[in-house]
């Protein structure tokens, strides 16, 4: 009786054993299908699944600036990519700023292009950040330039 006992826990515990495995397995399964992304080391692997709209993260220098990115999905034609800016100029307090700051890239399916490169594309908080910044630069340049732009207009002979 003793024996029969055991010899059911045994066999019992085997079953949860086994149980307890398929269940990871399956769990293993869905993650890597639907929330795993491939590690890219280069532009051309980054860009070989941007084309397809394949789940990638990639590290890239831009312009002296490190971001992030991460290929989500596509929906509607478009492939979603997320760019977060890692690191910004080093000598530009106004790019340092914007450290962390992320936004979103909507990209034609099938087209290879820098994700930032067309920002009017994106959304998010580094997409306001960094038009501030253009249009801080630009007011700048014209503030400091308004002199000589407005003898260009009036076509007078600049007299050094």
């Amino acid at each position: 009786m003793i024996e029969e006992v055991i010899g059911y826990k045994k066999h019992s515990n085997q079953k949860w054993l086994i149980i307890l495995a398929v269940l990871v397995i399956v769990i293993w399964a869905v993650w890597e299908i639907f929330f795993s992304y491939t590690t890219c080391n280069d532009w051309n692997c980054f860009n070989s699944h941007l084309e397809s709209c394949n789940r990638a993260k990639f590290i890239g220098d831009s312009n002296e600036m490190a971001f992030e990115y991460i290929i989500r999905e596509s929906s509607n034609n478009y492939c979603k990519v997320n760019v977060k800016l890692l690191q910004g100029k080093l000598n530009n307090q106004d790019s340092i700023k914007l450290e962390n700051q992320e936004m979103i890239c909507s990209l034609p399916l099938g087209v290879v292009i820098i994700p930032e490169s067309d920002i009017g594309n994106c959304h998010g908080l580094l997409k306001e950040g960094l038009q501030d910044l253009i249009i801080e630069k630009l007011y700048t340049y014209l503030v400091q330039n308004l002199g000589r732009i407005n003898l260009e207009v009036l076509d007078i002979p600049n007299v050094n």
